[in-house]
């Protein structure tokens, strides 16, 4: 009984690690020669496997590149969520969230560029199966942008208005933002264009509020 749950423990660590290996393996094809140059030998031969063994974890390539992406947009909300301090203030909290959103997306632009610009992943209509497993983390992200917003009208921080349209267009002007750096329009640095940012969506707050967090 042990030493074949052991085996079991064992097997399930291989195939973690080996699925672990693709994904990574499938982003950093993306990455370098976008979705076009992902094939089952291409990425085998950057994880160190066959084509053939592939198929144990993935049915087909575009199977393959939606786990990676999924794999990134989870891992990039959870960057995002640990670096804020949801007991802060409204104004404080939605600051932070700004700069890890552009900070993260800094740091993951090489493969960003490619799934932003190209957009083939959500052309299965917003409704689509692959859509939908690709929008719920922005759909989450975008939530705590509303919570902060709600909780910010409660302290009249923020004048009464859709917090649910007005989270969506801070969330785009916060990928706006880190694409127009991906592409090469901004010549400033990163703190820079987040406070430039956060300035500009400070035109939201109440007219005198006090606030914290905010950059002059």
């Amino acid at each position: 009984m042990i030493q074949s749950a052991t085996n079991s423990s064992r097997k399930e660590v291989l195939q973690s690690f080996r699925t672990r290996s693709l994904l990574e393996a499938t982003r950093k094809v993306i990455a370098a020669e976008g979705f076009d140059a992902v094939t089952m030998e291409r990425v085998g031969a950057e994880a160190g496997m066959t084509k053939g063994a592939i198929y144990l974890y993935f049915r087909n390539k575009d199977h393959m590149i939606l786990a990676a992406i999924e794999e990134m947009a989870s891992e990039m909300l959870r960057q995002i969520e640990a670096r804020i301090d949801f007991t802060a203030a409204p104004w404080e909290r939605l600051c932070q969230t700004i700069r890890a959103q552009l900070d993260i997306m800094e740091e993951q632009k090489d493969l960003l560029r490619v799934v932003l610009l190209d957009r083939r992943l959500l052309r299965d209509s917003p409704r689509g199966k692959q859509a939908r497993r690709l929008l719920k983390y922005r759909e989450r992200h975008e939530g705590r942008l509303k919570k902060s917003l709600d909780e910010g009208i409660k302290q009249k921080i923020f004048p009464p208005m859709d917090t649910g349209l007005a989270a969506f267009y801070i969330n785009e002007m916060t990928i706006s933002t880190a694409v127009r750096r991906m592409i090469g329009r901004s010549a400033n640095s990163l703190e820079r264009d987040a406070r430039d940012l956060i300035g500009f969506v400070g035109l939201f707050r109440r007219k005198g509020a006090r606030l914290l967090g905010v950059v002059r």
